[in-house]
Formats: structure tokens, sequence, C-alpha cells
């Protein structure tokens, strides 16, 4: 007989299948999450990167040569205007512009028909003054006879004696008269009065030149064999120099390093150091402006210096042993020039220092480093103060290796006249 059961009720063998089930959904996300856990990757913790490497280099002493550093302005040795002594139409040109000439060479004629009839005039009036002479000297010797015989008055010799006398001082006038005209006529002819280089003619032919007593400017002629260049010395240079000078040679002129040698002066003409040396200086300082002016020549035997030309100069001043460092590892900032150092603890550290002259691509230091200092001179964009760093020394001079970026080859040279704005000279080694 078959049992109902109530509406709603569960059947007993039902309910025990659904209990079994459970449980392996449970055991089954009970090992999904023991292999979720057992997968997941461990955390990693932080590893600092290594120090930068940079290069660096101990300070080291040399003989550096020092110079005081100007400018100038070029001078002809010799500069002439040609100008027109006698006026007149100018006739001739014999000249190419801008050709060399010698001394004595004819560059312009002027028409001198004038002048010639003005020398023969003087000529004839020469020749009759002459003619004069000479009769009032025969005048005169008889009136002395004829005193001397008393047959003749004393008045009539002293008459005669004075006619004589006048006719030969004007015989010299007239030479006189006559050597004015030959002048004037040679002056038709306008001639080099130096060796030189001329300008093209300022007056064509044809045209009126030295009337109404203006000597009227033809040409230029410029002697650039040698070449002079002055320049105004401050004070302070003044004073530096004079210092080495008296302790080096203290019987040696001004302008010289030793009796009869004068100071050597380097000039910059484009790419090119012309050499030379002081030849003048001022005796007195200009009181308006505190300089002093100096006078250097150069023998320009090639004409690469023209007249007027603006130069850089620079004037040797002695030799000393000074502290010196690659220029490009000193930076700037607004308290001025600083080193970037590596300490015993290898921390940069940053020192400001003061600086002199360049001597090539080396910078003297003055103030603020020693030979046992590392200073950074390759990879300065890695390098901040207070950052640990990896330094590899590296002797200044040696070419083995490549630098590291940001490095310099500190064995580079520069032209012997730097640019820099420092107000001595730039160093280098002397010619």
């Amino acid at each position: 007989m078959d049992v109902k059961h109530p509406q709603g009720a569960s059947h007993p063998a039902t309910a025990h299948a659904v209990v079994p089930a459970r449980r392996t959904v449970a055991v089954v996300l009970v090992a999904s999450c023991c292999v979720l856990l057992g997968c997941r990757r461990k955390t990693n913790s932080y590893a600092p990167p290594p120090p930068p490497e940079v290069t660096v280099a101990h300070p080291i002493r040399q003989m550096v040569t020092r110079y005081v550093e100007s400018t100038g302005t070029t001078e002809a040795y010799q500069s002439v205007e040609l100008r027109a002594r006698v006026p007149g139409f100018l006739e001739q040109v014999h000249f190419k512009p801008g050709a060399a000439v010698k001394h004595g060479d004819l560059l312009f004629t002027i028409d001198n028909r004038t002048y010639q009839a003005t020398v023969d005039r003087a000529a004839a009036q020469v020749m009759a003054d002459e003619a004069a002479y000479k009769a009032a000297e025969s005048d005169a010797r008889i009136a002395e006879d004829l005193f001397k015989q008393r047959a003749g008055s004393e008045i009539d010799m002293i008459l005669k004696i004075g006619r004589r006398d006048a006719s030969k001082a004007a015989i010299e006038a007239a030479k006189a008269v006559l050597q004015c005209a030959k002048l004037d006529l040679e002056f038709c002819e306008v001639r080099a009065p130096i060796d030189g280089r001329i300008t093209k003619n300022f007056v064509d032919v044809g045209n009126l030149v030295g009337a109404a007593g203006q000597p009227t400017v033809l040409a230029m002629l410029v002697n650039s064999r040698p070449m002079y260049v002055t320049l105004d010395a401050s004070e302070s240079d003044l004073l530096m120099v004079r210092r080495s000078r008296l302790a080096a040679s203290p019987t040696a002129e001004p302008g010289q390093i030793a009796p009869g040698k004068w100071r050597p002066v380097d000039l910059a003409a484009g790419d090119d150091i012309v050499h030379g040396r002081i030849d003048y200086v001022d005796p007195a300082l200009n009181r308006d402006t505190g300089t002093i002016r100096v006078r250097t020549r150069f023998e320009n035997e090639n004409e690469a210096l023209l007249s007027g030309m603006f130069v850089r100069l620079r004037i040797f001043q002695d030799v000393v042993e000074s502290t010196v460092v690659p220029d490009i590892a000193l930076l700037s900032d607004q308290s001025g020039r600083f080193a970037l150092l590596a300490n015993d603890k290898d921390v940069v550290e940053m020192r400001h220092v003061k600086i002199g002259s360049l001597d090539g691509a080396m910078r003297v230091v003055l103030e603020g480093l020693s030979p046992s200092d590392r200073v950074i001179i390759g990879g300065l964009q890695r390098a901040r103060p207070g950052v640990v760093v990896k330094p590899l020394l590296k002797e200044i001079g040696d070419k083995s290796g490549p630098l590291p970026a940001g490095g310099s080859g500190v064995t580079t040279k520069t032209s012997p006249i730097s640019t820099s704005t420092n107000s001595k000279a730039n160093g280098g080694d002397h010619v």
C-alpha cells in the first residue's frame, strides 16, 4: 500500500542525496583557494641603483706663462697726404690706384707751361742784373782811380760804389726769384716722398687744383711696413707689469723685460698670430682716463695688417708656477666659479674657487683647490652635491680610454689668444 506524504515535505531519499553534493562543492572551493594561494608571487624588496661613475683628476702644478690682454688700433708706420703745392690744371695721373710705389716715383703732373715761362723770365732777369753789375763795377773802379789821382770828386765815387753794390744785391734777389720759379716748376710734378701703397686719386685729370691758396689733397700714401698698434693700458695692468719687471730686472727700461730687450707682444689677426714687441711707453698716465698709452710694433712684411684695424693683443708678463685644472671642470653660478669634488667618502662637494688666466684648455686656480683634491672632470651631469659617486681617477693629460659622457679631452689646445672675458691675458706657450 502506497504511503502518501504531505504536500511540500521532502522525500527522505532526496534529502540524503543533497548533503553529499554540498560537501563536494565545499571541498572543491577549498582546493581552489589553496591552489591560488600557492601560485601568488612573493613581494620584491627595493634595491637602490649603483652610484654613478664620474672621472676625477688631481689639480697639477705647472709653469704658466702670464699675459696682459688688451685691444688696440693699428696705425701705419708712415702716412702722407699728397697735395698740390701750386695751382694749376691736373694734367696726368701716373699710377694705378692701390699700387705699391717707391720713393721718388712720379705720381701726378700739373700743367707747367706758365711756371716754365716764369723760370725763363727770372733767368733773363738774372742775366740782366749781372750785366748791370759789370757796368756799375767798372764805373766804381774808374771813380776810385780818379779820386786817388785827385781828378774826381769823392761824392761821385761814393755814388758809383753804391750803384755797384746795389747791382750786386739785385743779382742775388734775381737769383732768389729764379730759385722760387724753379721750385714752382718742380712742384708741378708730384712725386712719392716715401715707399708705400697709394690710394685712388681723389681728383680727376682736367680739374683745377691748389687754387686760392688751398693745397688740394690728390691722394694718400701709406707705408704699413712696419705697423704700429696703439693701446691704452689700465693703471692696474701697468702696476702689475712694473712689479714683474722690477723683480726680474730692476735696470730694464719701461717696456723692456731686460736691458735692451723689449717685451714681446702677440696679435690675433683672424686665425693667424703675429709676433711683435713694445716700441714705446708714455712717461705719464692720462689723468682723465687713468690709462697709459703704449705703442707696439709689428714688422708686417706680408702686409697682413692694415691701418685702422681693431685687434686683440696679449703682452708677455712673466712665467710662474701655478695650480691648474681643466677649464671644463669649473662651473658657474650667481656666486661665481666653482668646482665639484669627490671627498674621501666619495660624496660630491661643491667648492667655490678664485680663477686666473686660461692656459690652453687648463684654467689657473688662484684659491680654493690643492693638488690633493679630486676634482670631477667627466660625468658632470651625473654629479650633484651630496650624491655618492664612483670616482675613476684619471691623470690630467692622459689620453688612454674614453671619458664618460660629459667629459672633456683635457689635452685640447685652444687659440693662443683666448676669447675669455677675464681681464688678464690668457696663457699658452709664448713664441
